[in-house]
């Protein structure tokens, strides 16, 4: 299952609260409950991070979360990407949308080189004192990692990420999401690659983007490609294709439909850090979310249709996995 550190999540919010802006209400918009904060342990799913960093950019106007000195404001990333959906290669879409950012902003500097073994994506900050613990860098080059690998349909193998700031303590999380060599204190933040793949095609329709945008930033959170099947098949499975809610299937007959035993199953989701029970859970309540947000179901109703026997149990669960009730949670968003 798709975790974010609890250390990326607490710093996300750093740019709102520097501005003298509250981030538990936004907290609680993403549906992430209380406790998961108080545990630096913990890990969040990467669909309530997404809700939280989109709630910190709509609360502050700024896609760069208030972390440099001026704001950029929301959109600018979807009207880069639509300049880009003109391009035929790789290497034109990191071009062209270097070129874009540095005409839009002075706060982050961009740039393409390349040689015929290297090419080399710089991403610099004009005020890194304005980010404080790295977030900004951390996630632009998270950004200029995914979105290329999805334009181009399989992850972009990195030789050497840099970043210009020290090891930091989170730095095995770093090794996770910049799978490859990784340099510390170095003159700019930049991802390295093999030259050749800057010739990759752009494979993503008009339709496939404008998807895309709209689960802005959702799709930045892993790599394309490196989600487990396994977890996939199985939500999938779960999914009631005709009333979209979540069929109430157990274990064994998950494990009867993928062809394997119960102990087997559990096994390999437990190999891949996750369990039946956590996929079923999160499936059931992105779909809670999103059916309480749209308004028209009554609570009793989104329970039937997630597979709860009564409503008790469905708002039992909501609480644990938000900290509040469905009802709750659906007044704070009216």
């Amino acid at each position: 299952m798709a975790t974010i550190s609890h250390h990326h999540v607490i710093t996300s919010t750093a740019g709102l609260r520097a501005c003298g802006m509250s981030a538990d209400p936004l907290y609680a918009r993403a549906a992430i409950h209380p406790k998961l904060l108080e545990d630096d342990r913990k890990r969040i799913h990467t669909d309530q991070v997404a809700r939280l960093f989109k709630s910190v950019m709509e609360s502050l106007n700024d896609e760069f979360m208030g972390f440099t000195t001026r704001p950029l404001k929301l959109g600018v990333f979807a009207t880069m990407a639509e300049l880009v959906s003109r391009c035929k290669t790789l290497g034109e879409l990191l071009y062209k949308a270097a070129h874009f950012y540095n005409l839009v902003t002075d706060d982050i500097k961009m740039s393409l080189h390349a040689n015929d073994m290297y090419a080399r994506f710089n991403i610099d900050m004009l005020s890194p004192d304005c980010d404080p613990q790295h977030f900004l860098r951390e996630f632009l080059l998270v950004i200029w990692h995914r979105f290329p690998s999805w334009y181009v349909g399989a992850a972009l193998p990195l030789i050497e990420t840099h970043f210009t700031f020290s090891k930091p303590q989170h730095f095995s999380e770093l090794k996770i999401m910049f799978p490859s060599k990784l340099y510390f204190d170095q003159p700019s933040n930049c991802l390295i690659f093999d030259a050749a793949e800057l010739h990759r095609p752009l494979i993503r329709s008009a339709y496939e983007l404008e998807k895309y945008l709209d689960k802005a930033p959702a799709d930045f959170m892993t790599i394309p490609g490196s989600e487990a099947d396994l977890e996939r098949q199985i939500m999938r499975y779960l999914t009631d294709p005709l009333e979209g809610g979540v069929r109430p299937i157990g274990l064994s007959q998950a494990a009867s439909f993928l062809g394997m035993s119960q102990q087997t199953l559990h096994r390999r989701l437990l190999e891949e850090g996750t369990t039946f029970q956590s996929i079923k859970d999160s499936l059931r309540r992105e779909k809670a979310i999103s059916l309480l947000l749209k308004g028209s179901l009554s609570v009793e109703e989104i329970s039937a249709l997630l597979g709860f026997n009564e409503a008790r149990s469905f708002t039992r669960a909501f609480k644990l996995w938000t900290g509040v009730s469905p009802r709750q949670y659906r007044q704070s968003h009216r």
